[in-house]
């Protein structure tokens, strides 16, 4: 860190002031004032006292979630921390989130900070802030204007993670496991479930080559897209084995029996088997609040953070009983004999688009979905190419359960015919360019079904407004 500067010192008390006086007016000043700070004192990040304990979470897709997640379970064990959750994850974001963090004129008052860290961005924070603990969800292509390609951002981490930060990565992403060399590293797994296929291809695959010698990988068994695991006959590099390993999922009220992988919504706990647990080596079991795959995975990133940081399997199971898995990305409510899911979808970006298909598809029952996932609001950006969603497996949804597909935004016809191409039936879908539309384009029957509305991150109060609007259809609220 720097010395603080007149520079500095001035800078900080104009933020100050400026927060102030936005929050007076009632704007939520969570970007603006480190946009400020930077502005007035380009080295301002380099200078700003830092806690003493920083946990960096990266990765195309979950970190927003286990961010959020590692930050609960930190309330219950009753810690003081910073956390961008209401800041953005670039310099900005995690400018602001230190000013707020500290005294008037920058000191820090917290010892422990939470940091969501964009995965590209990180070459631009490091230098000035080095994480004691990263942990890296995964990484995949994402957006075709940023980050198109996994294997540059891949890159871009690779080269800027500071020497001294230890690596918590997914051992079953083929790519970021590869970190782990010239790092202290710990990886977690999760095993092939009950009833999970071998193999399951999607239209992304990026990882196919040996990340070492780059010769053909040997699938041993492929979850989606790169994540699963694989060996190489030339140069015998394997992910894994990792050092926390998801290894099966129960129900509490009946521990005989092993939850299948299609029905993990009803499990209410999960194994981890581990030789690093305080207590000793052994399986030990966790609450489980989720239902999905992503769920899993995000629950056994903070597990693994948890017991990193010296707790035990008992107190880390007791934060993660009294905490919620993504629920400021996931709504789900009752309307009429409807379940209403209103979840985020990410746009511009097919991996998590998919992903997000397939959990729902595995919901039983007819489904009508509504699709607002171009980054459109009331004009078209010069930003909204749709050539990613050309990418998603959109074929999930020309399953027969799905009845009607409202599709809405400025590029809503391109999104349509990408339908058309993955082989959902035209008498399925309507378009509307204005969102605020497509709730009443939805044709729900009486029969009980599931409505999924997915939206991409600009689109969220939007999605919020379709809710009310099915409300005021089936319950008159």
């Amino acid at each position: 860190m720097k010395n603080r500067n007149l520079r500095f010192l001035v800078t900080i008390l104009i933020v100050r002031m400026t927060t102030a006086f936005m929050k007076l007016i009632g704007l939520k000043a969570t970007h603006f004032p480190g946009q400020l700070a930077k502005r007035l004192c380009p080295d301002f990040l380099s200078r700003i006292e830092k806690p003493e304990t920083i946990i960096g979470i990266t990765g195309t897709n979950g970190k927003t979630t286990i961010s959020n997640l590692v930050a609960d379970m930190a309330d219950h064990f009753g810690l003081d921390f910073a956390h961008n959750a209401y800041g953005s994850n670039i310099e900005e974001g995690i400018i602001t989130t230190l000013i707020e963090a500290g005294t008037f004129f920058g000191k820090q008052r917290k010892k422990l900070a939470f940091l969501e860290i964009d995965e590209r961005l990180t070459r631009v924070i490091f230098p000035d802030i080095s994480p004691d603990y990263l942990i890296v969800s995964n990484l995949f292509r994402e957006s075709y204007l940023r980050n198109a390609h996994a294997e540059f951002i891949y890159g871009v981490l690779r080269e800027n993670i500071p020497a001294g930060t230890k690596l918590i990565l997914n051992a079953d992403d083929m790519l970021s496991y590869n970190l782990a060399e010239g790092h202290e590293a710990v990886s977690f797994s999760i095993a092939r479930l009950a009833g999970e296929p071998q193999f399951t291809r999607n239209l992304i695959r990026d990882v196919v080559l040996c990340p070492s010698c780059h010769q053909p990988l040997e699938d041993e068994f492929i979850r989606y897209h790169h994540i699963g695991r694989a060996h190489c006959n030339n140069c015998s590099w394997r992910n894994g084995p990792a050092d926390y390993e998801l290894t099966f999922l129960k129900k509490q009220d009946a521990p005989e029996k092993e939850i299948n992988a299609n029905e993990m919504d009803v499990a209410d706990e999960l194994a981890v088997s581990s030789l690093c647990w305080q207590t000793g080596p052994g399986e030990e079991l966790f609450p489980f609040a989720g239902e999905n795959m992503l769920d899993l995975y995000n629950s056994l990133a903070a597990i693994t953070l948890y017991s990193e940081l010296g707790y035990t399997p008992e107190s880390i199971a007791g934060a993660l009983a009294g905490v919620a898995i993504g629920k400021s990305r996931k709504e789900i409510v009752k309307i009429g004999p409807h379940t209403v899911y209103r979840m985020l979808a990410k746009g511009k970006n097919p991996i998590a688009v998919t992903r997000v298909l397939d959990a729902l598809m595995k919901r039983p029952g007819d489904k009508y979905v509504v699709l607002l996932v171009d980054t459109s609001v009331k004009e078209m950006s010069s930003e909204d190419n749709v050539a990613w969603i050309f990418d998603a497996d959109l074929d999930l949804l020309a399953a027969d359960e799905v009845k009607q597909i409202v599709v809405a935004g400025m590029r809503s016809e391109d999104i349509r015919l990408a339908l058309l191409f993955a082989g959902v039936a035209d008498e399925k879908i309507v378009s509307c360019r204005d969102k605020e539309k497509s709730a009443d384009l939805l044709r729900t029957g009486e029969k009980e079904a599931t409505i999924a509305i997915l939206y991409e991150l600009y689109s969220e109060s939007i999605s919020r407004k379709l809710v009310k609007k099915l409300q005021q259809r089936w319950d008159g609220k």
